[in-house]
């Protein structure tokens, strides 16, 4: 079953609109019908619908100008459209992609079609805003889900939780544009390694700040872990002054106010594995990592570790 999303329909004709709401209603979702495109615009002042189904050949207001105009303005251009078309129609399709449109539907298609298009735009749409501005990879709700899936398909499962050792005095040290650059680094080295030395289907993404998570299976994550934090640890002297390097250390000031010697930024790595015992929820897993991240961050240097528990 669908995610309870909200769909607006936009349709002119009254026999239309029931089709489609007949349909759309099918698969699950919550539809609101408006007879037209001035009253899809009044609509969309007051409500925020996850996707709209907008009809393209309308009177006084056209599916076209629609879309432009929701395209134009910051508060509405993220909603996700699909346009209502006949199915022979390729220059009112072109002229829908041109404007904004996401996808198009017609009537002769099949339904399961339908359904999966609508499904795949929702779901692009989804992780669009559920990804870090800065990063680009998926944050909080797509990690989550993803873990999540995982479990319940009791797939070999490992969760590698990465964090960076005195970040927050980096920052204070060298200031927030160099610490963008050390974070836009870091998912960098993350999704490129993951890509070239993991399985097709491994996850890469950013809970915030500077901690990151990658999934994998458990015969890929050491040497995932390995390579990653060699990586990490030959690019990150990049950023740093050629006297810091030397020295080993910067400084910076401590929560104190007190100027302090820190070591260079390190990345420790804390993986949660179903190799050895079952995982049966996201808060096991969170719980577990968070016991092996105090562990790999009490250590020098660039760290990872594994939990080698044995359940019952």
């Amino acid at each position: 079953m669908p995610e309870r999303f909200r769909i607006l329909l936009v349709d002119d004709s009254e026999t239309d609109r029931f089709l489609w709401q007949e349909i759309i209603s099918g698969f699950g979702y919550e539809v609101t019908a408006v007879n037209g495109g001035r009253a899809a615009l009044e609509f969309v002042k007051t409500e925020k619908p996850d996707l709209i189904l907008l009809d393209l050949k309308m009177p006084e207001i056209s599916g076209l100008d629609v879309s432009r105009y929701l395209r134009a303005q910051p508060r509405y251009q993220n909603i996700p459209i699909i346009m209502l078309t006949s199915s022979d129609d390729l220059g009112d399709k072109l002229k829908g992609f041109e404007n904004g449109v996401d996808d198009y539907v017609t009537k002769e298609m099949d339904l399961l079609e339908i359904e999966k298009r609508i499904q795949a735009v929702l779901q692009r749409y989804r992780q669009s805003m559920d990804s870090n501005p800065l990063t680009h990879l998926p944050g909080n709700n797509t990690i989550q889900s993803e873990i999540a899936r995982r479990l319940q398909a009791f797939e070999p499962l490992a969760v590698a939780y990465c964090d960076l050792d005195h970040f927050k005095a980096f920052n204070d040290a060298y200031g927030f544009l160099e610490g963008d650059r050390v974070i836009r680094l870091t998912a960098k080295i993350l999704q490129e390694t993951v890509d070239a030395l993991g399985n097709p289907e491994d996850f890469v993404g950013h809970i915030g700040g500077d901690d990151f998570i990658f999934l994998t299976t458990p015969d890929r994550v050491e040497p995932l872990c390995r390579a990653i934090l060699d990586r990490f640890g030959r690019k990150i002297t990049q950023i740093f002054t050629p006297e810091d390097v030397q020295r080993g250390y910067f400084e910076a000031k401590n929560r104190q106010g007190k100027w302090e010697k820190f070591p260079l930024v390190a990345m420790s790595i804390a993986v949660v594995s179903n190799q050895k015992r079952p995982l049966q929820s996201l808060a096991e897993v969170s719980r577990i990592a968070s016991e092996l991240k105090k562990l790999a961050k009490s250590k020098p240097g660039n760290v990872f570790v594994v939990d080698q528990r044995v359940g019952r």
